[in-house]
């Protein structure tokens, strides 16, 4: 009779799972998704109701966690002489029995940020200029402004008493325009934060979507669904934000020195890094409608 050879602590054999052929049509779909959404934010420049020039601008971002962290890491150097800088006043003013002043200057609510106004220290003006270097390393980054000249024939008043109204038309505008230039993507869409009257019922973030789906529905090819949230931050609080600042400070900035309305002071100051903006994109001055795509995209149109 023949011996029966059993195999002791060999593990059950197991059958082969297919591969799920389901499962990277679904990765790439999801990945397909992600890369469409884009987050706005939008600021603007000048006062409505005095300033001769008013800007608002659009910076529309893809890949906003890598813009964040470069600006973030960019930000701490100029944050810190900042800091530095108050410290040595305050030494200064205490050696002066100036105590009153200290006290008022700690009492301030001063949140240190990266802005066109505050362009002047040649201890700083390098970080700025990094500022731009960083959004312009990357294609898939977009800056469009508009910029309102009160004094242009075809300018049109009408309503620049509100300026809720007119401020938050001006921002459908931009986005609607650029809804129009990314037609696949999806828009998050993110407002510098301002005081909403007592008198209008809606918040900015619901008067801005209104508006919004008001341009939309004037245009069959739009989808008011791309838009899918607005919310407000506190400049402070977004680097982004505050990058969109500083190109849209350099738009308005060169508006007004065509128009000879800057000092001979803020020129000494804030020349340099705009001269640096208009050599990265071939053009004299920034200060006429363009559009540039040679690096990432930027875009200054005038409206009426």
């Amino acid at each position: 009779m023949p011996r029966v050879l059993r195999l002791r602590n060999t593990p059950p054999t197991r059958a082969r799972t297919p591969p799920l052929r389901g499962a990277p049509l679904k990765a790439e779909v999801m990945i397909k998704l992600v890369l469409m959404k884009r987050f706005c934010f939008t600021d603007s420049s000048g006062i409505l109701k005095s300033d001769r020039f008013f800007g608002t601008g659009l910076l529309i971002v893809r890949n906003v966690g890598d813009l964040g962290d470069k600006l973030y890491k960019n930000s701490q150097p100029p944050k810190a002489l900042v800091k530095t800088g108050k410290n040595r006043r305050i030494d200064t003013l205490l050696a002066q029995d100036k105590k009153d002043e200290v006290i008022q200057m700690l009492r301030g609510n001063y949140r240190f940020e990266m802005k066109f106004d505050h362009v002047g220290s040649q201890a700083t003006l390098p970080y700025y200029e990094r500022m731009v270097d960083i959004f312009l390393a990357d294609s898939e980054n977009r800056f469009c402004v508009m910029m309102v000249d009160k004094q242009n024939p075809s300018f049109d008043g009408d309503g620049m008493g509100d300026a809720w109204e007119t401020y938050t038309k001006y921002i459908a505008m931009l986005v609607v325009r650029e809804m129009k230039n990314l037609p696949s993507d999806e828009l998050c869409l993110i407002v510098d934060e301002i005081t909403k009257p007592q008198n209008k019922p809606l918040s900015l973030e619901d008067t801005i979507m209104s508006k919004i789906r008001e341009e939309v529905a004037k245009d069959t090819s739009l989808d008011f669904n791309n838009i899918f949230g607005a919310f407000t931050i506190e400049s402070h609080s977004s680097l982004p934000m505050q990058l969109c600042d500083v190109l849209l400070g350099a738009v308005a900035y060169d508006y007004k020195k065509k128009s000879g309305l800057n000092s001979t002071r803020t020129e000494h100051k804030k020349e340099a890094l705009v001269q640096k903006i208009r050599s990265a994109l071939g053009v004299s001055t920034l200060a006429n409608e363009f559009t540039n795509s040679s690096k990432a995209y930027f875009d200054v149109f005038e409206g009426v």
